[in-house]
């Protein structure tokens, strides 16, 4: 991708019989070299020629495609499997170069701008001036490349004749290293009209790629690739030369670390599920909170061939689908995020508001929430940037902050301990450079040895190292970065390479010269204080745990949340670490129970340093806008038969918002972890004994009743059958779940990720708001804690009301549920026949709400191969999943929690029924389900594994093809034309483009290496 000006290439590929397979594997590899070169501002197709001319894609013929790594990706699997036949007719492949080629000529489609056609063959008996003349004479709007596989000396003569006429260039293969090194010179021919003019050096952003490593000492930073961008520009000769020439000394470049551009919008400015990303000309994002590179094998490190992420904005913003009253699909929000891509590619400024579906962990959740975006271009790029906040509450920023150069105290005196992680990507303060950092050592007297670390061990270590010279006399803060940023990588890993999860803190920035500003530091002023503030609130957390001994009410956070809990009797759970999480990045944390030395499990603050990125803290704040009294538990995925070791926790997290002036602002998250083992058993308890004014004959202990507890996906907390914990209640029970998903208490929600992962076995050819200042600092604290425990205390009791003691009367005794899929295979006796519903009516104390689910929608799973990905040979793929979302006032009734019954009928043979009930769970994100297993109703599995989409794959899908025709822009100058450019005598003839004096030799090989220093940086 030399220059990046626009092109549209035509590849045409000899595959007659004459080719032999050693020469066509050759050209092959030389097709496929050029097609590297392309990116996505260029158009591009390749035909195979022998007696008839062929599209290896389908799709693709008669048109030109964006060179994207996908569509290059299909050509070369398309490619592959081309078999030799039949006698070459150049003719027909270059009228049908020619006429497409002038099509999007005429019809301003494409790039508009460099035209061209790469030949390549064995041999050929003549140079085809008459089809040549006919369709590019005397004009040339198209340069030919010719490119001879081997060495016949006769179709050397004829092709050279075709390039020289042709603006173009010959080039002759003999080996893969030629056809790897020799291809680069259609790029130089291209460049000389731009370099005639010595006016203009056009600056070229590469898209994002997967380069190097990760700069950070964290645990997984050594196998951490880092996303790249490459800016570059070209180098022209200057001088005056005896013979016409237009000469590229190289091009001058650097990476830029896409992490050095998110550093520009500090995430603590942007709030909880607040986020920012880029897009370029061509709609592609630069970075995107969830873009995910496929993995690139190590080709970089070892060949330097990067590999670029191609992904489009709209397949990362997945808009909420909605269904009018008709069942009929209602798109507004897919076509206000269509608007919003084309005004960032015009580019334009603007905002714009709509709703889109969220997933969490590993997309085995999914939420749906309202967002504000505001974007603008930025300027003297093709990139334009977007600020995504949350609609509900990300218009108002928390702010409280103290003073450092003006405390009474030492600041650091509240970071004592080692139970306090900073956030590793966010930067509170760091060096311009690693020199810089060594001059300030030396000047304390701390760098005393030559074998120190010239970085700091931790980003807890790095934030203390400030703070403790932020007090002193003279402190400047410096919170305006350098207009040119140094280079940022890695020169030491840390002591040990173990501290969990850092990024900037281990990578100063090297420069042997020194910083390029005066001032040999950064620091985020906002940041540190509010860090600082938060600091001094939380600190003392383990000894605010058991209350004040002078018997006065102890206002601190964590004291007053557990003061509440041991006030309800949270000592029925054994609680092992609660925490807190704070809008600054601070994670605090106490451990109430001794970790085992040798347990397997990762330490709370490893796995949740980057608090405010968690599932439980977001999932957090988005449920106080659900209910703000409630806690979110969870438990791991499949966790169940854990249970036995009592290692599986339960995490409970709660929100704490700040209320000023009638507008609310996110602050912070608190919570715990308990054994899963000690709720469970709590639950039982509860749930196996009759509450209420009368007895009853049932209860959770019996034979015939199954008691789940589910979170808002519908994933099981707490069952009888311990090893149900933490695992898919559609897996368990998917006729019930269906069920739930007709009574509109769960939604199921179709979710498309077109960053899939399959194996290439598939592959088709081969088999912005207001600042909130609160008047009282810290009060954020104080006003929302609830009781964790109470939450588990109000509803056990209330459970075993769910089914009323009253007769049934259900309003729709017609309707009924019918699954085709249950077995009868069961035979019953006259004592099955008793009336369920009065043994019921007798069990259960209230009957506020009745209902009898109706039949169910038919929900067909996807066709298509199980997520099974060859980690060998992983191609992008389409893939699918339906996940759950609960409907918490479908069970709220008139500001009540009551139960909703329902029942499946007709479901047998023997005519029984199975009644269920439903009950939300006050001051949480779970229900309460209650079966009845006397009726032998067959039961379906509901799976939330990804599928991949049905049907055709690839670039000719529906979606990859509709995806062709979005808009673009193309790049602001066309620069294809000089009059002077035909007395350039240069066009092969066993020599290149850089065969030049010795002193350009000298400077080209000067250029190249100070580019591959930089690149490499």
């Amino acid at each position: 991708m030399l220059m990046r000006l626009g092109n549209q290439a035509m590849i045409l590929l000899d595959a007659s019989s004459s080719m032999t397979e050693k020469s066509f594997d050759l050209g092959m590899a030389t097709a496929f070299n050029i097609l590297d070169t392309l990116g996505e501002d260029d158009f591009v197709n390749l035909i195979t020629f022998s007696e008839v001319v062929k599209t290896p894609v389908p799709c693709f013929k008669d048109r030109m495609v964006r060179a994207t790594p996908d569509n290059i990706q299909e050509i070369k699997s398309a490619v592959k499997a081309i078999k030799l036949q039949d006698t070459a007719n150049f003719t027909a492949g270059l009228e049908y170069a020619f006429s497409l080629l002038h099509k999007y000529n005429q019809s301003g489609a494409g790039s508009q701008c460099n035209q061209a056609i790469m030949l390549i063959t064995e041999s050929t008996s003549e140079s085809h001036k008459d089809v040549i003349k006919q369709y590019n004479w005397p004009h040339m709007p198209v340069r030919i490349f010719t490119y001879l596989i081997g060495s016949d000396s006769g179709s050397r003569s004829n092709l050279h004749d075709m390039a020289c006429s042709n603006k173009g260039f010959f080039v002759q293969i003999n080996d893969y290293d030629e056809a790897r090194r020799k291809v680069i010179d259609y790029a130089l021919v291209m460049a000389r009209p731009m370099i005639m003019y010595q006016a203009d050096h056009p600056v070229h952003w590469s898209p994002v790629f997967v380069a190097g490593k990760s700069g950070g000492l964290g645990r997984d930073s050594e196998y951490q690739r880092r996303l790249v961008t490459t800016v570059s520009t070209p180098v022209f000769d200057r001088r005056n030369h005896s013979v016409r020439v237009a000469n590229l000394l190289g091009v001058v470049g650097t990476d830029v670390p896409i992490e050095e551009i998110r550093k520009v919008i500090p995430q603590h400015k942007l709030g909880p599920n607040g986020y920012s990303f880029i897009v370029d000309n061509n709609g592609r994002v630069l970075y995107h909170p969830d873009l995910r590179p496929l993995g690139d094998a190590n080709q970089y490190i070892d060949q330097l061939k990067p590999k670029y992420a191609s992904v489009d904005i709209t397949e990362l913003e997945l808009p909420e689908t909605e269904f009018g009253n008709n069942n009929e699909i209602i798109e507004i929000n897919k076509n206000l995020l269509n608007e919003m891509r084309g005004d960032m590619i015009k580019p334009k400024e603007g905002e714009t508001e709509f709703t889109v579906m969220n997933h969490y962990d590993d997309s085995k959740r999914v939420s749906t929430r309202t967002h504000r975006y505001f974007y603008g271009p930025i300027e003297d790029t093709p990139f334009t940037l977007a600020i995504v906040l949350p609609e509900k509450y990300g218009s108002h920023e928390f702010v409280s902050q103290q003073e450092i150069r003006h405390s009474r105290n030492n600041v650091t005196e509240y970071f004592k301990g080692d139970n306090w992680r900073v956030h590793p990507d966010w930067v509170y303060c760091e060096y311009n450079s690693v020199s810089d950092l060594e001059k300030e050592r030396e000047s304390s007297g701390e760098y005393s040895s030559r074998d120190q670390e010239p970085s700091f061990g931790s980003p807890e270590e790095q934030v203390l190292h400030f703070l403790s010279r932020a007090g002193r006399p003279g402190w400047k803060w410096m919170s305006v970065r350098p207009k040119s940023p140094q280079p940022h990588h890695n020169m030491h890993s840390g002591s040990n390479g173990n501290s969990p999860g850092s990024s900037h803190f281990g990578s100063q920035h090297s420069n042997s010269q020194g910083s390029r500003k005066a001032e040999p530091y950064f620091c985020d002023r906002t940041l540190i204080q509010s860090l600082v503030r938060d600091a001094m609130v939380t600190d003392g957390l383990d000894r605010n745990t058991t209350g004040s001994s002078s018997g006065k009410e102890d206002k601190h956070p964590i004291a007053t949340l557990m003061a509440i809990l041991k006030r309800q009797g949270y000592q029925k759970f054994v609680v092992a670490t609660s925490f807190v999480a704070t809008r600054s990045g601070l994670l605090r944390w106490i451990d109430h129970v001794k970790r085992p030395e040798d347990t397997p499990e990762p330490h709370f603050s490893e796995d949740n340093v980057r608090a405010m990125d968690t599932s439980w803290y977001k999932r957090a704040i988005d449920q106080h806008s659900v209910e703000p009294d409630s806690f979110v538990y969870s438990v791991p995925f499949g966790s169940g038969y854990a249970i036995k070791s009592n290692a599986t926790l339960v995490t409970a997290s709660h929100a704490i918002f700040v209320e000023h002036r009638g507008h609310k602002a996110p602050a912070g998250v608190v919570g715990l972890q308990f054994q899963h083992d000690s709720l469970a058993k709590h639950f039982i308890n509860i749930t196996s004994a009759c509450t209420g004014m009368t007895g009853c004959k049932r209860t959770c202990a019996s034979d015939n009743l199954d008691c789940y507890v589910l979170d808002n996906s519908g994933f099981v907390i707490i069952s009888e059958e311990m090893e149900h914990t933490g695992k898919f209640f559609g897996q368990i029970d998917g006729t019930i779940m269906d069920s739930l998903v007709q009574d509109r208490i769960y939604k199921r929600v179709t979710v498309n990720d077109y960053q899939g992962v399959c194996s290439d076995a598939d592959n088709p050819y081969t088999a912005a708001g207001g600042i909130l200042e609160p008047n009282r600092l810290g009060s954020w604290f104080f006003n929302h804690l609830l009781a964790l425990s109470a939450t588990w205390l109000s509803f056990m009791p209330a459970a075993l009301r769910a089914w009323p003691q009253e007769e049934y009367t259900y309003d729709n005794e017609d309707v009924v549920f019918v699954d085709n899929n249950y077995s009868d295979e069961y035979e019953f006796g006259n004592e099955y026949n008793m009336q369920v519903d009065q043994e019921m009516d007798e069990f259960f104390t209230t009957a506020d709400v009745e209902y009898t689910t109706p039949p169910p929608r038919q929900h067909k799973p996807h066709v298509g191969p199980r997520f099974s990905p060859d980690p060998q040979n992983a191609r992008r793929c389409d893939l699918r999943t339906d996940l759950y979302m609960l409907q918490p006032e479908r069970l709220n009734q008139g500001g009540q929690n009551n139960p909703l019954k329902g029942k499946l009928t007709n479901c047998h043979v023997s005519g029984c029924e199975r009644p269920f009930s439903v009950q939300k769970i006050p001051h949480s994100n779970l229900i309460l389900l209650v079966v009845d297993t006397l009726c032998p109703c067959g039961s379906k599995q509901l799976d939330i594994e990804p599928l991949e989409e049905a049907g055709v794959i690839g670039a000719c899908s529906t979606r990859r093809q509709e995806q062709e025709q979005e808009s673009r822009r193309r790049p602001k100058k066309c620069i294809n034309y000089h009059p002077e450019e035909i007395e350039i005598q240069q066009c092969g003839r066993g020599s290149t483009l850089l065969h030049m004096s010795g002193s350009v030799i000298v400077a080209h090989l000067l250029m190249v290496t100070v580019t591959f220093v930089l690149a490499n940086a």
